[in-house]
């Protein structure tokens, strides 16, 4: 096979890659999914609840703490959160890079039980792996329930922000 050919879907898969890889329209804000979630933030502080609701964090944070309110929430089992990233680095960085986020159930559930449910905050930070600053990036930290898995029907709600530019 001649070497052309090979050069031409070399370069295609590269550039199909790349696109792959380019997020897609991205709007920081929140989803609350489940009757119950009233509400669910986002901020540097380590607080009880947060003041203000943050959307951007241009300085690049060692973590983000995502809260998320509930009241009355049907619940069946433990709340737990996943983070995903996506940002605009290149193949390259994506293919050595990996993603190196983990999200922590930062202190116990603050819920008590009321009503046919539960209420109260809960708090996960989002940490890169190995310390340092949070990767630049557009971030959705999705909150659900364990019995219901990590799939869309035990989502309980989802906050999405931006790290950098």
């Amino acid at each position: 096979m001649s070497p052309v050919p090979v050069a031409v879907c070399f370069v295609l898969l590269l550039l199909a890659g790349v696109l792959f890889l380019v997020p897609g329209d991205f709007s920081p804000g929140e989803e609350l999914i489940s009757p119950g979630a009233e509400d669910i933030a986002a901020s540097s502080e380590d607080t009880t609840y947060p003041g203000s609701d943050r959307l951007r964090f241009d300085d690049g944070p060692e973590v983000v703490y995502v809260y998320l309110r509930v009241e009355d929430l049907a619940k069946d089992g433990d709340l737990h959160a996943r983070v995903q990233r996506e940002s605009k680095t290149s193949a390259l960085g994506h293919l050595f890079g990996g993603s190196g986020l983990r999200v922590v159930d930062e202190d116990e559930e603050r819920l008590g039980v009321s009503g046919g449910g539960v209420s109260g905050v809960v708090k996960f930070a989002v940490r890169p792996a190995s310390g340092g600053h949070l990767p630049p990036g557009n971030y959705t930290v999705a909150v659900y329930t364990a019995s219901g898995g990590a799939g869309e029907s035990g989502v309980v709600a989802r906050k999405y922000f931006v790290v950098g530019d």
